[in-house]
């Protein structure tokens, strides 16, 4: 059982990423972010709306991570992570 709940442990660590060290200031700006991930939105932009921006540390570089609602409810979200290094992720939540 130990060694059970030691190896879920180690798993479980593997996943999970450090939180951003929030003393660094973030490589790329909010509005330039911002500006990459409406550009990559492309014409979706007449209907999806940024309802929230935050710093991730879940994929291969630090990055903004934007999510984008449609002013139709019934529509999923749109996330796109914009990395520090101005890559553009769409997320589509498969982790």
């Amino acid at each position: 059982m130990l060694l059970l709940t030691f190896v879920g442990t180690i798993l479980y660590a593997s996943y999970v990423s450090p939180p951003y060290d929030k003393s660094k200031q973030p490589g790329l700006s909010l509005p330039t972010g911002y500006e990459y991930a409406m550009t990559a939105l492309g014409s979706d932009t007449n209907q999806f709306h940024c309802v929230s921006a935050t710093i991730t540390t879940e994929f291969s570089d630090d990055g903004w991570y934007f999510t984008f609602c449609s002013t139709n409810s019934k529509t999923m979200p749109k996330l796109i992570v914009v990395e520090f290094n101005g890559k553009v992720i769409f997320d589509n939540g498969l982790r």
